[in-house]
């Protein structure tokens, strides 16, 4: 039988769970509205550089030795803010994932504790019905485990496949962009 009491402590128990979840989130948005600002005073920083070494040019070459010189910091920063970006969001993403498996575990403990209680207040003959309902919770525990886990790890390894992907790219598209401006320098 459930109490006032009981329905207390659920209720502190969600509260406690909802506090919990806001932090995480919150957590998480703070990470990447402090990684935003960090960007852009670097970007005003940077950007200051950039048009006071311009103005100082004065000829062609000059002008491409500078692209030449600028690409590849640029490159460079541009993913180590998309490796921040993700370490951020997977670092969030983490915390909500474990966050839905205590939840999980919680919610089958409670299952089974419930079911302890009901047999106690259940008809003989009835313990082999609870027992088979205690096995399938157990068994889907498991699969929801395995699957959790297998998850986890294909989105991680999709994830550093893409970033590695990209910063390949990168590097290859600031070559040709070198060679192509050598070219030009070579041509002028």
């Amino acid at each position: 039988m459930t109490t006032t009491q009981d329905f207390a402590a659920i209720g502190n128990a969600q509260l406690e769970k909802s506090i919990r979840l806001s932090n995480i989130a919150l957590a998480g948005v703070e990470r990447l509205v402090s990684l935003q600002l960090d960007v852009a005073r670097d970007l005003l920083s940077d950007n200051t550089s950039t048009v006071k070494a311009f103005t100082e040019v004065k000829d062609v070459q000059g002008w491409i030795a500078l692209q030449q010189q600028l690409a590849q910091p640029v490159i460079d920063k541009a993913l180590a803010v998309a490796k921040t970006v993700y370490e951020a969001t997977s670092s969030t993403q983490a915390e909500l994932g474990q966050f839905v498996e205590e939840q999980v575990v919680d919610f089958n403990k409670n299952l089974v504790a419930s079911l302890d209680k009901a047999v106690k207040q259940a008809p003989a003959g009835s313990e082999i019905v609870v027992s088979a309902v205690k096995t399938a919770v157990a068994t889907a525990a498991s699969a929801y485990d395995t699957v959790a886990k297998t998850a986890k790890k294909v989105t991680s390894d999709f994830a550093e496949a893409g970033v590695a992907a990209a910063e390949t790219s990168a590097k290859a598209a600031a070559g040709v962009a070198k060679s192509s401006a050598r070219k030009t320098a070579a041509a002028a």
